[in-house]
């Protein structure tokens, strides 16, 4: 059981760091990559602050209190700990890292283990009360489009770095 708590905690760190792996001979793609997932956390605030659905691990009084003294987040092993959860900032960072890797590199095995290991995380989001169900749902699906865009402005960035010579119409 402590596997899959640890899983879900770090999990998402071992994916960032296979992406940078992957990615690091792909500079321009590494780059929006980079750019895209610290994009994705803050959209995932955003989202938070807008819809400000609390966990399902709290009780309507505990958020009462919280809320009245101006307390949108608490300490949980040292950390800061929001006490939103729509949408799911694990399942929205691990699905865009799916999303990007896979339109990147389009290679199936690693979608297999993307996928796997993303919905792991995602199990032990809902598994342990930090997230309910519709809250790691959404936070994928936010992730995958999310990914889906950063990946076509980075493409259309990168396709127009090649131009035609002149004299022999090939890349410069």
């Amino acid at each position: 059981m402590s596997i899959l708590y640890e899983l879900g905690g770090y999990g998402p760190l071992l994916l960032i760091f296979l992406s940078w792996y992957l990615l690091w001979d792909h500079k321009n793609l590494f780059f929006y990559f980079n750019i895209g997932l610290f994009a994705s956390a803050v959209l995932n605030l955003i989202f938070k602050g807008i819809i400000q659905e609390p966990r399902p691990m709290f009780d309507s009084k505990k958020i009462k209190l919280m809320t009245t003294h101006a307390k949108d987040y608490f300490f949980q092993n040292g950390f800061p700990f929001d006490i939103y959860g729509m949408p799911s900032g694990h399942s929205q960072a691990v699905f865009f890292m799916t999303t990007f890797i896979y339109l990147s590199l389009k290679h199936t095995n690693l979608l297999y283990l993307y996928v796997v290991f993303s919905l792991l995380i995602c199990y032990q989001r809902v598994k342990f009360d930090y997230h309910s169900i519709s809250q790691v749902v959404v936070g994928a699906t936010v992730g995958i489009f999310f990914a889906y865009s950063v990946y076509q402005l980075a493409r259309e960035k990168i396709k127009g770095k090649i131009r035609e010579r002149e004299n022999d119409f090939g890349p410069v």
